[in-house]
């Protein structure tokens, strides 16, 4: 039974004979085989083809993704698009015997027009007239026998399958063979070809090591660079050169050495290209051009010493150098100007040079190993360790690197000097370094204190010092005026001084202000002192009277040069007033107007010292109102003097000299120059004469102070030796204590002083009786004589040598009974207070007046030394801290 099984149609009016039909069989299951079979192999082939294409491409270039994507999908095409079409044609489009007929036709043309129309005789019905069941059946047999000995397959279209079979395996052998030579490349290849989308890297037989490199990559703006390319450790092959270019311009090649290439390339502003290639190495990345990370704030957090107690501090170091205090630590904060990703820091102990140029940073010698400081990252912000600042400077350079590799253009070079806690200073102010004063008076002045790092508190203390024997104690104490503060650098603080508020007695006393620090163990630190000379009212005269006659001797040099000038101005006056006018004598008009500025500012200076003269000694109680009188009146003719007299003069004289004068006009300035000239020598010659009158009754009434101070010292020698009886009598001067033999040479030294003070008192006194002729000076100098005073004081001095305790205490106590009684003598005589002092009836007005003004001035003063002891008072109650003075 025939074969349906491929037949689309098996119910035929008349199907064609068996044998015709096997033949047409063979022939379509042949055809079909051939064109599925060139279907597959099409399919095969583009997929080899676009696998080898992109093996090939990555040998040479790095083949883009899209690229590979369309050579995939082409590759994959022939399989989805052809292989389907094909089949269709060739398969689908040649199931049924027609169709096959017609595709014999193309080969053999007569046989396939029968075969043909054999095929289309089964299918017709046998009611038509024009064709009967046996010939149809005839005609069939005819067809069949003529096919039967033909080879229908040879009327197959023309078959490319055996070629695309080679091909194929051609391709296959191509691809297993790369495989088993360059297995890494083929399956580098495999891998970007199946999946071109995927960032699968290109394999290059050279690779080289691009990990270092960034894309993009930051080189220094403006700056020549170079970029050094390593080969990668799993290269296949290393060439001996390779090349590089930036953007548009020329190819640098260079040599392989160490492994690696090393390209030179020129500054760069503009970002660009770089282009790479070594062998079938080819790369590129983007090139942008940077400036150089900058520190742009660099600050140091100074933390000080405990003892100290102050905060943190925080100082500017973008100089690169300061100083640091011993002790401290350091941290180092910096701000850079793009983030960081590396900074480092060491720091090297310097040693000082001998002769180092001053300021120089860089004049310091290394003296250790650096160390390294570690340092915090944090963006833009770089944080150092605390840093130990010891006694030697330290050098410590800076460096960093941004987040693009890109390093500072130069270290930041900071150095650290180190500095000590320096002891603080204090002096006095507004007070000279030797006043003389009365007990009662009080002396302001400020007290300064200064210190680098905090005053604690700062006071003033004093010592005193007898210049004579006493039995008493040299005043001592210390007071606390102000507390500081740590962060207090300077203290000026007011300070009144009273020697009696603090029952200080005449003495020398030495006074200092102190300053104390925070530093432990320092202690005060004392000022320069000042030597204040506490007097008593004998004392205090006496300096006055000394004052008074330098004060004297300098009026008189005044009026001896105003004399002078006088003299030279009335020589110029004889000349006529056309000569006046001459240069040559306006030159010595100018010469003589400026002896007179000078004598006026020499009469000014005079005047002004003379006041205070004047007041100091209305604050003496001890000296006579007739004295005082009598320097007032001096003072007040100086001040007129200076302020009227001698200026006039000065303006008459320039008057004289001027170009718009006329004759008689030079010659009229001139006279009355010499006038005014004339009744201001004469003012002089009476201040003079005032000055003389009060310092003879100012001499006088010292005669009694002298007398009383040579008392108080022999009582004071007595004195001193009855408080160390006990350890001295009858012992030889040998063997006592350093301290008592000290003592011993101190009091004699003392006593031969009084013994000259008493022969000056002695000649003295002759001396003033010679000049007023009082009597009861004479008296009194003729009973010294008689005494023998001289010689019983030095007596006595040699005593005290001895140690001749006993004996030199009663000789000390009956000579200063004998000084007492005669200074009680002359102060009781009609002429022993000054030779003026006045009693009440014969006053006239003058005197009154001036006696009242004199007790006014004197309670003013009184009052005033009143309110500033009261100050002084209250600087000691609101001294913070008060040592006791110990009193004399």
């Amino acid at each position: 039974m025939p074969d349906q099984s491929n037949s689309p149609q098996t119910n035929h009016q008349a199907p064609i004979p068996e044998g015709l039909r096997d033949q047409l069989s063979q022939f379509k299951k042949q055809l079909w085989r051939i064109k599925i079979a060139e279907a597959i192999l099409a399919g095969f082939l583009g997929l080899l083809l676009s696998f080898l294409l992109v093996f090939a491409l990555d040998r040479f270039v790095e083949t883009p993704a899209n690229i590979r994507l369309a050579i995939l999908i082409v590759g994959i095409s022939l399989f989805a698009l052809f292989a389907p079409y094909w089949i269709r044609r060739w398969v689908y489009g040649h199931r049924q015997e027609g169709q096959l007929a017609r595709l014999i036709t193309r080969r053999y043309p007569k046989l396939g027009d029968r075969l043909l129309g054999a095929v289309e005789l089964q299918d017709q019905k046998e009611g038509n007239d024009s064709l009967s069941p046996a010939l149809r059946a005839a005609a069939m047999r005819t067809v069949a026998a003529e096919v039967s000995g033909k080879d229908l397959l040879g009327a197959l279209p023309v078959t490319w399958h055996k070629k695309l079979s080679l091909l194929v395996m051609g391709l296959f052998a191509i691809i297993f063979a790369a495989l088993i030579i360059t297995p890494e490349a083929g399956i580098n290849s495999l891998k970007r070809w199946l999946l071109p989308l995927s960032d699968t890297d290109r394999y290059t037989f050279t690779e080289l090591d691009l990990s270092d490199i960034g894309d993009p990559y930051y080189t220094a703006y403006g700056e020549a660079f170079t970029l050094t390319v390593p080969l990668d450790k799993e290269t296949n092959r290393r060439p001996k050169t390779a090349r590089a270019k930036y953007g548009k311009g020329k190819w640098i090649e260079t040599q392989l050495e160490d492994d690696a290439y090393t390209f030179q390339f020129p500054a760069q502003r503009a970002a660009g290209k770089l282009y790479l290639e070594a062998d079938d190495a080819h790369y590129s990345f983007q090139v942008e051009p940077l400036i150089r990370p900058s520190m742009e704030q660099i600050h140091a957090s100074v933390q000080l010493p405990s003892y100290l107690e102050r905060p943190d501090t925080v100082i500017d170091i973008r100089s690169g150098f300061s100083s640091i205090l011993e002790g401290s630590e350091v941290t180092i904060q910096a701000t850079t100007s793009r983030a960081l990703s590396v900074a480092t820091a060491s720091a090297t102990t310097l040693k000082e040079q001998v002769a180092a140029p001053e300021n120089d940073p860089n004049s310091a010698e290394e003296s250790s190993g650096p160390l390294p400081i570690n340092i915090q990252i944090n963006d833009r912000n770089i944080t150092s360790a605390p840093i130990k600042m010891g006694t030697s400077p330290l050098s410590i350079p800076i460096e960093w690197t941004d987040i693009h590799g890109l390093k500072s253009d130069k270290p930041f070079k900071l150095r650290l000097e180190n500095s000590q806690d320096q002891a603080p200073s204090t002096y006095l102010q507004g007070l000279e370094r030797q006043h003389i004063m009365l007990a009662e008076e009080t002396v302001s002045f400020e007290i300064l204190a200064e210190d680098d790092y905090g005053l604690k508190s700062c006071g003033i203390s004093w010592q005193g010092e007898f210049t004579k024997p006493t039995s008493g104690s040299p005043a001592s104490g210390s007071l606390t005026l102000k507390k500081g503060s740590p962060t207090q650098t300077n203290i000026n603080t007011p300070f009144a001084l009273s020697p009696a508020n603090l029952s200080i007695q005449p003495q020398k006393l030495i006074v200092r202000s102190w300053a104390e620090d925070y530093k432990p163990e320092r202690g005060r630190i004392y000022s320069e002192p000042i030597t204040l000379y506490i007097l008593t009212t004998d004392e205090h005269a006496q300096v006055l009277k000394n004052q008074f006659d330098r004060i004297i001797g300098e009026l008189e040099d005044i009026a001896r040069k105003e004399q002078n000038l006088n003299d030279e101005n009335q020589r110029l006056e004889r000349k006529s007033g056309q000569e006046l006018q001459t240069e040559a004598e306006r030159k010595k008009l100018q010469k003589q107007q400026t002896a007179e500025s000078e004598n006026k500012e020499r009469m000014e200076k005079l005047s002004e010292n003379m006041e205070q003269l004047f007041k100091d000694a209305v604050r003496n109680g001890d000296i006579d109102k007739e004295v005082l009188k009598k320097m007032a009146d001096a003072q007040q003719s100086m001040r007129e003097l200076a302020e009227q007299d001698l200026p006039q003069v000065e303006q008459k004289l320039q008057d004289s000299q001027s170009q718009t004068n006329t004759e008689e006009k030079a010659k009229k300035d001139l006279q009355e120059a010499i006038e005014k000239q004339k009744q201001a020598i004469a003012k002089m010659k009476q201040a003079l004469k005032d000055a003389n009158e009060a310092n003879k009754n100012f001499e006088a009434g010292t005669f009694v102070n002298r007398l009383k101070r040579a008392a108080s010292e022999q009582d004071g020698v007595a004195a001193s030796f009855i408080d160390v009886i006990d350890t001295v009598i009858g012992a030889n001067f040998e063997i006592l204590d350093p301290v008592e033999q000290r003592f011993i040479k101190q009091s004699a030294a003392q006593q031969r002083q009084t013994a000259a003070d008493i022969r000056w008192i002695q000649e003295d006194l002759i001396h003033y009786y010679a000049r007023t002729q009082k009597e009861e000076h004479k008296k009194l100098s003729n009973a010294m004589i008689e005494s023998r005073i001289d010689e019983a004081m030095e007596q006595l001095s040699s005593r005290i040598d001895t140690n001749l305790s006993y004996t030199s205490i009663g000789q000390s106590k009956k000579w200063a009974k004998q000084l007492r009684e005669w200074a009680k003598e002359l102060k009781g005589s009609d002429g022993g207070a000054g030779g003026g002092g006045g009693g009440g009836g014969g006053q006239d007005q003058a005197e009154k007046d001036f006696e009242f003004m004199l007790k006014v001035m004197r309670m003013v003063q009184t009052e005033q030394d009143l309110r500033e002891r009261a100050r002084a008072l209250e600087n000691l109650k609101r001294s913070i801290q008060t040592d006791i003075p110990s009193s004399s």
